[in-house]
């Protein structure tokens, strides 16, 4: 007897439905409504087989593969081999098959062992395409999002077509920091467009604000509790989807990284975009306030699992340096903590320049628009120039500012 769950689209659900029921030694011990209650399902072990249908609400291939590990086997319905394939499904049979045919696939997708389909290309960052820069850090503030920004901006100023992606599921704060009043969250539409599978085809049809000409924003939940919009593996695609758009994909993202609740599902887990974010990152900056408590916080964070796994990919900076916080000269000192707790030393610092910062974020403008002789400004430039390759500067000076519609 084999016991299936049928997830399917709605158009097709009664007709698989009846046509299931006429087969002998298939029994339907459910019909989900949506991911949530079918992986719910699924790590019960009340079934041998989901039916799945590629429209079906929530469906992609983080879920297809948690049914997978789950030990149950999946059989796609309707849609070709190459979209199932993207999602990880091996075995699909056709929206007309009979009774007949579908009950053979069950039987060979239930006895045979589940193989991933070969990738079309070899592990590792694909070339030719935009680099993802995604700013991380520690707590107390140390301006992942001012740093976020303003590398973007700099980037465009250097030749680099760039959009800074605000993932921040905690506090978004890009579209404050840029002076834009954008009441829908362009991230939660991109994200809702790649599940649904019609993902925009180029830059223009992005939901996105135009920073200038060269220098773009995508701004992140309008709300907090919105976080469950923000799926680790549709942000992962998206990001590698606006890296085939851009010279520069700059994420800002929560200083969270781990799950809230050890217990939890970690399949909706609010901090899943930070860790996908890091994933999909050609470099991690990891960013840590210039004074005691933060030096103490990066040496804590360096010594993590992530961290380690991620240290060949990481460059370390530290923000807001100042010798009132850690005595003079400051850079000296931060250097010597390090080097003697973690044997490391910073890859760059960056000064404290509040009254450019609290100007800039009171006019919505970047540190370059706000003062561009300021230090920290010149610093971030130089940052910019650092991490990605030279080009010829952009002669665009336009600073207008226009939202695209969601």
């Amino acid at each position: 007897m084999t016991q299936v769950l049928l997830a399917v689209d709605f158009e097709f659900d009664l007709i698989l439905f009846e046509l299931l029921s006429d087969v002998d030694d298939v029994t339907i011990v459910a019909r989900p409504a949506d991911e949530v209650e079918l992986l719910a399902l699924s790590r019960t072990g009340s079934a041998d087989v989901v039916i799945v249908g590629q429209y079906f609400p929530g469906l992609d291939a983080e879920v297809v593969a948690a049914i997978n590990a789950s030990g149950t086997a999946v059989l796609g319905f309707g849609g070709d081999s190459e979209t199932m394939g993207r999602l990880g499904i091996v075995h699909s049979v056709e929206s007309a098959a009979d009774a007949e045919t579908i009950a053979r696939a069950l039987d060979d997708v239930r006895d045979s062992t589940v193989v991933p389909p070969r990738p079309a290309s070899p592990p590792g960052t694909k070339r030719g395409h935009g680099r993802i820069i995604t700013v991380w850090g520690t707590g107390s503030s140390p301006g992942r999002t001012l740093t976020a920004v303003n590398l973007g901006d700099h980037a465009a100023r250097q030749g680099h077509r760039s959009v800074v992606v605000d993932a921040d599921t905690v506090a978004a704060m890009v579209g404050t920091t840029l002076g834009l009043t954008e009441e829908s969250s362009h991230l939660a539409s991109l994200c809702r467009l790649e599940a649904e599978k019609s993902p925009p085809a180029d830059a223009s049809a992005l939901p996105h604000a135009a920073i200038r000409e060269d220098f773009f924003a995508i701004t992140g939940l309008t709300r907090p509790d919105r976080w469950p919009e923000i799926r680790a593996s549709v942000l992962g695609s998206v990001l590698a989807r606006l890296a085939t758009m851009f010279d520069l994909v700059v994420v800002d993202v929560s200083d969270r990284v781990d799950p809230d609740d050890d217990f939890a599902d970690p399949f909706y887990d609010r901090h899943c975009a930070t860790r996908a974010a890091l994933d999909a990152a050609d470099t991690v900056l990891v960013l840590a306030a210039g004074d005691p408590i933060g030096l103490q916080r990066l040496v804590k964070l360096l010594g993590t699992p992530r961290a380690e796994s991620m240290r060949d990919r990481m460059r370390i900076g530290i923000t807001k340096v100042r010798a009132g916080a850690v005595g003079h000269p400051a850079e000296s000192r931060i250097r010597e903590v390090l080097s003697r707790f973690v044997r490391m030393d910073p890859d760059f610092v960056l000064s404290d320049d509040r009254a450019t910062a609290d100007s800039a974020m009171l006019a919505g403008h970047t540190l370059h628009e706000e003062n561009p002789r300021s230090v920290l400004s010149q610093e971030l430039s130089a940052l910019a120039a650092d991490l990605l390759p030279a080009r010829k500067r952009s002669r665009r000076t336009g600073i207008g500012r226009k939202a695209k519609a969601t």
